[in-house]
């Protein structure tokens, strides 16, 4: 809490969630994890079914597929840890190998991407921010890995 002369501000990023909202955004995130691992499912086992599809798969659909795997991940993770209230050791939503996971799978994304659209095509400038959007994120998350326990709370 920072005071001034005048009035006590806080800062509400830094404040707790309640358990309750905690909890219903955790059982969301499982939700959507589960939802994801069924879509991932049916595709690579329709992938491997199939032999038109595995025709028409391309590096497009391959790094869609490694965006959906990661978010997955990060859905079942943090869903875990906000349904059942089970906070890293440090406090934290992810631990560090998480977020050193998260973060090298971001930037890896994001290079795979630059590599697949530039020899197919120039670049747009959604593409580019989509790009910085994504490697941002994997860069932060890195930066986030690196750092102290009390830097990521």
């Amino acid at each position: 809490m920072v005071t001034c002369a005048s009035c006590d501000m806080t800062n509400p990023y830094l404040e707790p969630v309640a358990s309750v909202w905690g909890r219903i955004a955790g059982i969301a995130l499982l939700v959507a994890g589960a939802g994801l691992t069924l879509v991932l499912g049916h595709s690579l086992f329709g992938l491997l079914g199939d032999e038109e599809r595995r025709r028409s798969f391309t590096s497009s659909s391959m790094i869609f597929g490694l965006v959906l795997l990661a978010l997955c991940g990060i859905c079942w993770q943090a869903g875990y840890r906000l349904a059942f209230q089970r906070p890293d050791r440090t406090g934290t939503l992810f631990s560090r190998p998480a977020w050193l996971a998260i973060g090298t799978g971001l930037v890896v994304i994001t290079a795979s991407m630059v590599v697949a659209i530039s020899q197919v095509r120039q670049m747009t400038l959604l593409d580019l921010q989509v790009l910085l959007f994504l490697g941002g994120i994997g860069v932060w998350c890195l930066v986030l890995s690196f750092r102290g326990g009390g830097g990521t709370r």
